[in-house]
């Protein structure tokens, strides 16, 4: 079984693995099931892809976020999703 901090750890290396991603920042954490398996959700959040003009990157948030689905018993990715951001 591992736990919030290791499940940070793995979400943060597939990111620099698979996305390319090494600059994140942890937005939530949390326990789901995901298809009979107990897993940590873990979002994490990436500048936009290339900088913007101050004046740009003051309207927005402008930050993308992924949640990773980590196994909470194996530490295997399960999944990485969009995570969708609501109006405030």
């Amino acid at each position: 079984m591992i736990d919030a901090r290791a499940a940070i750890q793995m979400a943060k290396a597939k990111a620099a693995e698979i996305l390319d991603q090494t600059a994140s920042n942890v937005e939530e954490i949390e326990r789901e099931t995901n298809n009979g398996r107990d897993a940590w959700s873990i979002t994490l959040s990436f500048p936009p892809p290339a900088p913007l003009p101050q004046h740009l990157a003051q309207l927005a948030d402008l930050r993308q976020y992924k949640r990773f689905l980590i196994d909470a018993e194996t530490g295997d990715l399960l999944a990485v999703k969009i995570r969708e951001v609501a109006s405030q």
